[in-house]
């Protein structure tokens, strides 16, 4: 996992503006463990970041599509 594919909920809405809100992103995020999608997550203090590469691949198994 590079640490430059690790991005904010923010960034990842400003990328896909189309497809994400940050309410959407952050219900996602809430239910992680369940969705499959902790995976994806990296904790640093408080703040979540998103490895965009996991969330891009994690995303069609959903249902949506990039």
């Amino acid at each position: 996992m590079s640490l430059d594919d690790l991005i904010t909920i923010e960034q990842l809405v400003e990328a896909y503006p189309r497809i994400l809100t940050v309410p959407t992103l952050r219900w996602q995020l809430r239910h992680r463990d369940t969705n499959g999608l902790g995976h994806a997550c990296v904790r640093v203090g408080k703040k979540l970041l998103i490895h965009r590469p996991s969330y891009e691949r994690w995303l069609p198994t959903r249902g949506g599509a990039i």
